[in-house]
């Protein structure tokens, strides 16, 4: 159903979003303060619908707590049934320690389907979250956008390299969009970059999601979060890399790394979209995700004594 050139797109949806999906959907971009209306696309609600039909990628874009699901490890499975002996590739976007092992296991297919992936794009629902914005944006084009989006990074889609022939392939069909950026990185850089922000997040939140400047590095919350981040990085799926990272690790790095950020995704708010993020929209699959990592850590023989502190400092 995808060709480089004309790729159709199908959503597979919830019931009560279907009928926000018959109308056209409009995309603000905040870097270049464009509003565009999106509607080549179609969808449907019943999840067995995917077996009449063939594609030629499957991107699962749930978080870890619905794709972990009942209905969701289901899904998995009919995802399964509807790639088996076709050329279809599967690409994983949850985020958590694992996540392609799993998809791999629920859904019985072969290692050479599979692969993981994320977004470097940042993006949020403009109607609804009420997040603040950074001139030049137009806050009231941002009210009117389904989605609000910063694409600034140069990396939109990052694609893991477990599977050379999908990396290749998609990142091109990716790439000829000429808007936007596929790259393809190891799985010991995506485990580096990613895993340990994750425990960054759960420190801003016991903080109050302080804006970057006002992170008080010295204070004992932010040295358990340094410790905690230092511990995933050390994990093996970091690789030597992790750990040589963790040795450089202080307690400035994250907040210049923050600040980095915080300049490069403007016009967004970046902790503003943090805390809507992963304070609320995703905070169940961040708490999944450590609670992986203490596991892997425990396996390996490590304490992971600073990340087993925050988590419960966090959920009491």
């Amino acid at each position: 159903m995808t060709s480089p050139h004309n790729p159709t797109v199908t959503y597979f949806v919830r019931p009560k979003r279907a009928e926000e999906l018959k109308q056209p959907q409009f995309l603000y971009w905040l870097d270049k303060q464009e509003l565009h209306e999106f509607k080549n696309y179609s969808h449907f609600t019943d999840p067995s619908s995917i077996l009449s039909s063939s594609y030629d990628y499957i991107l699962i874009t749930i978080d870890a707590k619905c794709v972990q699901s009942e209905e969701g490890e289901e899904l998995v499975k009919i995802i399964g049934q509807a790639a088996r002996d076709k050329t279809t590739k599967v690409i994983i976007g949850s985020v958590f320690l694992g996540a392609r092992d799993w998809i791999l296991e629920k859904s019985g297919l072969p290692d050479n389907q599979v692969t993981s992936a994320g977004l470097g794009i940042v993006a949020y629902p403009g109607k609804t979250a009420n997040l603040p914005v950074h001139p030049p944006a137009d806050s009231d084009l941002v009210k009117k956008a389904d989605v609000a989006y910063v694409d600034s990074m140069g990396n939109g889609f990052i694609l893991e390299d477990y599977v050379p022939s999908i990396s290749s392939s998609f990142s091109k069909l990716y790439n000829a969009c000429e808007v936007s950026n596929c790259v393809i990185w190891s799985s010991t850089q995506c485990a580096l970059n990613i895993f340990p922000l994750v425990a960054v997040f759960i420190g801003l939140e016991l903080l109050g999601w302080p804006k970057i400047k006002d992170i008080d590095t010295e204070s004992e919350v932010w040295s358990l979060t340094i410790a905690a981040a230092k511990e995933v990085q050390m994990l093996d799926v970091c690789g030597e890399a992790g750990t040589q990272t963790a040795q450089a690790t202080s307690e400035s790095t994250f907040v210049q790394m923050f600040a980095y950020l915080e300049e490069k995704l403007r016009p967004l708010d970046f902790q503003a979209f943090n805390q809507f993020h992963h304070g609320g929209k995703v905070v169940e699959q961040d708490r999944i995700h450590i609670e992986r990592c203490i596991s892997q850590g425990v396996a390996e023989g490590k304490p992971m004594s600073a990340l087993k502190t925050l988590l419960q400092s966090i959920n009491h």
